[in-house]
């Protein structure tokens, strides 16, 4: 066999800390923000808060580290990497009068300021969420959002097959097709239908998994037994082996949902104010949360002792990295707030009449869409979005829920979640009190507005809507 070397080029991504922390800053909501400021305040000395009214620039700051311009540009340019980003790395005064001009849209907003917006995300609303980015067709989305609805706390799927294509009316293998979409989804292992595909979901992505694989596909009866012995000679190998296999099968998850079991409500604190602008209908301004999220500087104390020409070498060189880390902090912080304050600026632009005229005008989006206007990676704005909110005329709001999952029409419109959850509620309003409207007769008036959309997912609609049963709300 001939040896030789020879030179190949390889493409591969390399972030620098910078950019890291960036991102890292960039998926913490305003509260644990608040946090890890305040942590680095304890650990670097170099750092402190910028005093109320204070409105020092930092531009002179590279010189006290001996730094060329060339390298500041580098160094405080990295959002301009985020467009080379491929995304690889696994990925999250305010109120006005207007909705009181309509008490029907008044009582919207509590209903739904009071059912979900300062309630800790659900499972459920997580793989909603995930489901606006997979590219899927009309009935795709549909047979889709039943699997979601199907799918418990725990992450257990608790309907069969079978019972889906009753529902949906849907092929069973397409069903299969896309439940295979959904159980690729975050957290791993969701959508299993049994505690034996739940580890497999899981084990599937992983490295040096086949054995364990192995004893969970075909040996799942000894393997709950433990018998390490017996599965060695149906594996034709040792039972230390087996025992490491088995190991790694009892770090998986078994329940999925669990990282989303809430006991208490989370504070919910907006990164942007949207409110409008006074004396001026229909124009808003922009105000990113500066109370909250503290702006911080280098100490001008350091800047002496740096400058003093008797300070030794082993304290400059200390204060120099102190300085280089704080800077990288102040700049990722820096281009945290620029990134949102952009999303944000483009959710305005694209959902005005939201807005100007309440929930019933919420237009879905995709993230795919709004990433490619403001020029950004798909995933940079996914980490943006995530855990944060937004202060508006209607509200406290989940930047997510902008991003809301779509519903294709018979005329090729599209509709969202909230505004067919504003038919359902509409049509019940309006029904005979006497003989109230099953969730099959809702499926048919929706079709007849032309909306197509499964009986359970109108059941579905109908609970967070917080409608009873048609039997429950029948009066005589």
């Amino acid at each position: 066999m001939e040896h030789r070397l020879a030179q190949t080029q390889t493409q591969k991504l390399i972030l620098v800390p910078q950019f890291r922390q960036f991102l890292t800053l960039l998926q913490l909501p305003v509260f644990e923000l608040e946090q890890k400021i305040e942590q680095e305040l304890t650990q670097n000395p170099v750092l402190e808060e910028v005093p109320t009214n204070d409105q020092e620039e930092i531009s002179t700051e590279p010189e006290l580290l001996n730094e060329s311009p060339a390298k500041e540009d580098r160094v405080s340019d990295t959002l301009q990497m985020i467009e080379s980003y491929n995304g690889n790395l696994n990925d999250q005064e305010f109120s006005t009068d207007f909705s009181e001009r309509d008490p029907l849209e008044a009582q919207r907003k509590r209903d739904y300021q009071q059912s979900s917006l300062t309630k800790p995300p659900t499972l459920s609303d997580y793989l909603e969420w995930q489901l606006g980015i997979l590219e899927l067709s009309s009935m795709d989305k549909t047979t889709a959002q039943e699997i979601i609805g199907n799918i418990n706390d725990d992450g257990r799927l608790v309907a069969s097959v079978e019972e889906l294509v009753h529902a949906i009316g849907q092929d069973a293998k397409e069903i299969e097709k896309v439940l295979t979409r959904i159980q690729s989804l975050d957290p791993p292992g969701v959508g299993g239908r049994s505690l034996q595909e739940t580890l497999l979901i899981q084990l599937r992505k992983q490295e040096d998994s086949n054995l364990a694989q192995t004893i969970l596909e075909h040996h799942f009866d000894l393997f709950k037994r433990k018998d390490f012995h017996a599965l060695g000679r149906a594996l034709h190998t040792t039972a230390p082996v087996v025992k490491a296999a088995y190991e790694q099968i009892t770090r998986l998850e078994p329940k999925p949902g669990r990282i989303f079991y809430h006991e208490k409500p989370q504070c919910v604190i907006p990164d942007a104010k949207i409110s409008m602008a006074p004396d001026r209908e229909e124009e808003f301004t922009i105000e990113m949360n500066q109370e909250s999220v503290r702006e911080l500087r280098i100490s001008p104390m350091y800047r002496q002792i740096l400058r003093n020409k008797g300070t030794d070498k082993k304290t400059l060189s200390f204060i120099r990295e102190r300085i280089q880390s704080g800077l990288d902090l102040i700049r990722a912080l820096a281009q945290r707030k620029s990134t949102i304050r952009l999303i944000t600026e483009e959710l305005l632009r694209a959902q005005l009449d939201f807005f100007t005229k309440g929930f019933s005008h919420l237009k879905p989006l995709r993230l795919k869409d709004v990433a490619q206007r403001i020029k950004l990676h798909e995933s940079t704005v996914s980490r943006a979005i995530h855990g944060k909110y937004v202060e508006t005329p209607q509200g406290t709001i989940p930047y997510k829920s902008f991003f809301s999952t779509k519903l294709v029409s018979e005329n090729g419109t599209v509709e969202s979640q909230k505004s067919v959850m504003e038919v359902v509620k509409r049509l019940v309003e309006h029904e005979d009190k006497a003989k109230p409207l099953t969730d099959a007769k809702l499926v048919e008036l929706l079709q007849k507005e032309g909306i197509k959309i499964a009986r359970r997912t109108v059941a579905k609609y109908r609970d967070v809507l917080k409608i009873l049963p048609a039997h429950l709300r029948k009066k005589s």
